[in-house]
């Protein structure tokens, strides 16, 4: 999709596989945080026992700082270990910022051990796909610890997702630090992530946590610490919203171009009735969560739409004929800025733009010059986001449906 838009256990028993030096598979043997792989010449790995260091991680990979983060993850355990992702303001880059115990055998091949570790620990979704890895040199110089810069795809079809991760092998733990965006836009962001990834630094994790609570408390509420998810003002909404059976699935996405750093929240019922509006959009104003936006989305045309960035939301839906209402997001309510009307879907069909009477072809070809600059919006929709553009074509117009992605909760 072009434009759109995820606790972990505190529990340190996640496996790492090894299945060699360019794939993680389920064939690989299963090694726990207590134990190590030690390669064979097979490339199999056998499992020794590795008494486990007691000492508290003290340290922290930083990155670059940025502003409009969205904060999806934020796991902190008691020996210092940490799980930290955030959304970038693009709504489609994950950042991803955490520390392991190490599990790495004396003699095991540094590398191999790095690919085991993004495939278990960092993606731990049963899909990840190592595509490359390598001696990371200038990020070595920045640490002073043997580092790889590993290249991975997760997911599949249009959830299909690219990675870009640096891994840090310190004498008791392991961090990571990387990117992830949809497979489709990777290229044209790889160079953020490869110049960003050159200047990674060791840091206290005090540090961190410090420079984290500060942008929390700067008047960015969507990076406040919460009970769900990170969504932070939109907690409370979320829960009221699946106490009522209305929606549960939910995602953030910045609609509105005020400036605001809290994006606005989109949320569905994954059970499509149609009994009860099923499709929402809300925004804070005046620091109070608002809906702005709401539709019974699958029932006589009926769709609620969004164009990221841009401040366009389009409501559709009527029942004879066919009604699309273009609105703005304006002191936390709609404001209609373009209106199309059809009385009925037969030849004495009467068609409005603002108001005004037009012919049939001239209906559609407005509404197509009005969409243009917006192509392509995100529909809400009960079994995910689709991509739609509308279309204008031999006369008639209307909106076709593309890509699909899930919702983020």
């Amino acid at each position: 999709m072009k434009r759109n838009i995820k606790k972990a256990a505190i529990v340190m028993s996640v496996a790492l596989a090894f299945s060699g030096l360019y794939g993680c598979g389920n064939e690989a043997e299963n090694v726990t945080a207590e134990k190590t792989v030690e390669e064979t010449d097979e490339g199999q790995g056998d499992i020794i026992e590795e008494e486990i260091d007691n000492s508290i991680n003290e340290l922290a990979l930083k990155g670059p700082s940025y502003t409009g983060l969205t904060e999806l993850d934020k796991t902190d355990n008691e020996d210092g270990t940490y799980r930290y992702q955030d959304m970038m303001e693009d709504g489609l880059t994950v950042i991803t910022n955490m520390s392991y115990r190490n599990s790495q055998s004396d003699g095991q091949d540094p590398d191999a051990y790095a690919e085991n570790f993004v495939c278990a620990v960092v993606d731990d979704t049963d899909s990840a796909k190592i595509i490359s890895s390598k001696d990371d040199e200038a990020v070595s110089s920045m640490t002073s610890y043997p580092s790889y810069r590993v290249y991975w795809e997760t997911g599949s079809n249009e959830d299909s997702r690219q990675n870009a991760g640096v891994v840090v092998l310190t004498d008791n733990f392991t961090y990571y630090y990387g990117y992830s965006c949809p497979v489709d836009f990777y290229e044209e962001n790889a160079n953020l992530y490869e110049n960003d990834l050159d200047g990674i630094e060791l840091t206290d994790k005090a540090t961190l946590d410090a420079e984290r609570a500060n942008m929390a408390g700067s008047g960015d509420t969507s990076g406040a610490e919460d009970n769900d998810g990170g969504y932070g003002v939109y907690a409370d909404k979320m829960n009221e919203l699946k106490s009522a059976g209305l929606a549960d699935q939910f995602t953030l996405a910045y609609i509105n171009d005020n400036g605001s750093d809290t994006p606005e929240l989109i949320a569905s019922d994954s059970k499509g009735s149609f009994e009860h509006e099923n499709a929402f959009i809300f925004t804070v104003y005046n620091g109070e969560v608002v809906e702005v936006a709401s539709a019974i989305s699958g029932v006589d045309g009926a769709n609620l739409d969004y164009a990221i960035g841009a401040n366009l939301i389009h409501i559709s839906g009527s029942a004879a004929g066919m009604r699309d209402v273009f609105s703005r997001i304006e002191n936390g309510k709609l404001e209609e800025v373009f209106v199309a009307e059809a009385s009925s879907m037969d030849e004495n069909a009467k068609y409005t733009i603002n108001g005004e009477s037009v012919k049939e072809d001239e209906y559609y070809k407005q509404i197509n010059a009005f969409m243009e600059p917006y192509n392509p919006l995100v529909r809400i929709a009960y079994d995910g986001l689709y991509e739609v553009t509308y279309t204008y074509k031999d006369g008639f117009g209307g909106f076709e449906q593309g890509s699909s992605e899930k919702y983020s909760r």
